[in-house]
């Protein structure tokens, strides 16, 4: 369930629980003002035939798509199953081989509903949302922006859909983002495997708080407001733009953090083509995306702390 607190009103609350059958619903909203609580509403929500489209701008890393897909395979085809995934692919180096896992997959798991569309420039994660959400030509459907370095379960994707609507919400969930294996787990000899290492952990990882790129709208709400800002190129800015424009729109914005969507660490590149500002952006989420504040300590302090564990060693010694 969420809440938010109303400014002057109260409180209202929103709980989601399992239906009767299987893909049903239902929700009971409560508000309580400054008094005793009050039902708002109580309704049953069939969500069988509600679809996301899964769009993911990318540019080579077919090692990463690689490993993308056995995450969407598990959690959207098998176990979802009402899902649609649109690749935007940049430029042609890799490409053959990204296909090649796509069509594994259609084959394998025997999943038709994709879409792959190959753009001859430069990569711009906003261009390559735009194209894919705009190339849609079906009815008004969930879209789901996506990198490639993402985890989602099964029940986030349920996430996506109840807390949209269109003409109404969109959803900007808080993600949980890893720091990197090997200083998290370094002095144990070995890195565990992916699944173990999706915990939430002060230790293991971090909320991104201001982290704005996977998103849930309906279409009909993106093309609405306009879309991205395809003057920004690169790494950076284009999802913090769209986010203030539906801010500033009649459409209620839902933020909160969610236990099924994980960033999975990666080494970042910031590139002498960004400009300053995204340039500084880009090395301060590298910054973050390493280690807590603890652990990076540790690292700066490695030749104090060994220092100190010598003389205590020799100390011990004499006595």
């Amino acid at each position: 369930g969420i809440y938010r607190t109303e400014k002057n009103k109260g409180t209202l609350y929103e709980l989601t629980f399992k239906g009767d059958a299987k893909h049903q619903f239902k929700k009971i909203v409560l508000f309580r003002p400054f008094g005793p609580v009050m039902k708002v509403k109580n309704e049953n929500i069939n969500m069988v035939d509600t679809l996301i489209n899964v769009i993911v701008p990318l540019a080579k890393r077919a090692s990463k798509f690689r490993q993308f897909m056995q995450n969407f395979r598990e959690m959207g085809i098998q176990q979802d199953g009402r899902i649609h995934l649109t690749v935007v692919y940049f430029g042609k180096e890799q490409m053959d081989e990204v296909k090649s896992i796509l069509e594994n997959t259609s084959k394998s798991a025997n999943f038709k509903n994709y879409t792959f569309i190959q753009l001859n420039e430069e990569f711009s994660r906003g261009k390559g949302l735009d194209v894919g959400a705009r190339f849609w030509k079906g009815n008004n459907v969930v879209l789901f922006f996506c990198d490639v370095d993402i985890y989602f379960t099964a029940e986030f994707l349920n996430s996506c859909r109840l807390n949209t609507q269109p003409g109404k919400k969109v959803f900007y969930p808080v993600l949980f983002s890893q720091y990197n294996p090997s200083i998290i787990y370094g002095h144990h000899g070995s890195i565990p495997s992916l699944e173990q290492q999706l915990i939430i952990k002060k230790e293991t990882g971090f909320w991104r708080d201001f982290g704005f790129g996977m998103t849930c709208q309906y279409r009909s709400d993106f093309i609405n407001i306009g879309g991205f800002d395809l003057d920004i190129k690169g790494w950076g800015g284009e999802d913090v733009h769209l986010y203030r424009k539906y801010l500033h729109s009649n459409l209620m914005v839902i933020r909160t953090p969610v236990r099924g969507l994980f960033h999975l660490w990666h080494e970042k590149q910031c590139v002498d083509e960004l400009t300053s500002e995204q340039y500084k952006m880009c090395m301060q989420s590298k910054a973050m995306n390493e280690a807590s504040h603890g652990q990076l300590g540790m690292l700066v302090f490695k030749q104090e702390i060994e220092t100190h564990l010598h003389r205590r060693k020799l100390s011990s010694k004499k006595t």
